[in-house]
This record gives C-alpha cells, structure tokens and sequence, in this order.
C-alpha cells in the first residue's frame, strides 16, 4: 500500500507542476498579445495623427509662398498702399481657411487635421516702397533678416506665429473609479 502512495505522489506532483507552467505560460502570452495589440492601435493612432500635423504644416508653408508670390505682383501691381491692401484684401477673402484684418493687416490661416485640432497660422503682410536704388539694399537687409529667427520674404510677409490650437472641449474619462483613500 505504501507503494501506490508513493507512486501517485511521484508521477502526480510533477504533473501538477507542469500543467501549473503551461496554464502561466498561456496567460503570460495572452497579457502580451493584448498589449502589443494595444501598442499597435496607440502607435497606428500617433502615425495618423502626425502625418495629419505635417500634411496640414505643409500646406501652410504652401500658402505661404503662394501669399509671398502674389503680393510680390501686387506690389509691382498697386501705385499706393491702399490700393496695394485692396487687393490684399479681396485676394485673401477669396482664399479658403484664410481670415483677413484690414486694421492690423494680418492673415490667419487655420487648417483643421483632426476632430479637436487645428494649425494656426497668422501672416502680417506689409507695404513697401519699391525703388531702382531700394531693391538691392531690401534683397540684402532681407537676407540678414532671413538668416534670423524671422521668417519675412523681401518684406512683404512676415509669420507671426505658427501654432496648434485645440478647437473642441476636454472631456476627461470618468468610468473608472479610482480609489481615493478612506
């Protein structure tokens, strides 16, 4: 009798150990699979969002050389500064995403990339003189100027700020309860 007591405890505590290890192993995996799942989905999520950043960063650095270009022919276009922010004027209204302040000369440029998110650009667009003698002395102080931190082309344009402005309301998660003491 003795004997099958020591049998089943030979061949039945090992067996119990080994289904213990495979039972933790497959949770062990399960928990890492769910995660990994979790990392993609967070990863796929942060993927779209910056290639949304960087494709809306890009069309407003688009806008901005086509404004530099365009008020670079109403310059040579306009005889006085009136009718120079005229044309600026009905130019920008015309533009789409663009909100034009004819009393601070500015241009806004607000492009939405994602539900709660949009970029904002504001341009302060400029009236100079033009000359025979002023063009080479402006295409030399604009170049120390571009070398700056200033973003100005020939000084007709200049960007104010070049920013992410949160268009919705946060809304925090409360469906979880969290423990806050006694």
């Amino acid at each position: 009798m003795k004997e099958k007591n020591h049998l089943f405890s030979a061949t039945g505590i090992p067996s119990l150990f080994l289904i213990f290890g495979v039972l933790m192993l497959v949770i062990l995996s399960l928990l890492g699979y769910g995660t990994s799942r979790q990392d993609l989905r967070s990863s796929s999520l942060s993927l779209e969002q910056t290639s949304a950043y960087y494709n809306a960063c890009s069309e407003a650095a688009d806008f901005y050389s086509d404004l530099v270009q365009t008020l670079e022919g109403f310059q040579a276009q306009a005889k006085s500064e009136s009718a120079y922010y005229q044309l600026v004027s009905d130019y920008l209204n015309s533009q789409e995403n663009v909100k034009w302040d004819s009393e601070e000369h500015t241009a806004e440029y607000v492009k939405a990339f994602s539900d709660t998110q949009s970029l904002a650009v504001k341009v302060s667009i400029f009236w100079t003189v033009r000359t025979a003698d002023s063009t080479a002395s402006d295409t030399a102080a604009s170049d120390t100027i571009n070398a700056g931190l200033d973003m100005t082309s020939s000084n007709i344009a200049g960007i104010l700020s070049w920013n992410t402005v949160v268009t919705a309301d946060w809304n925090p998660d409360n469906s979880q309860s969290v423990y806050k003491g006694e």
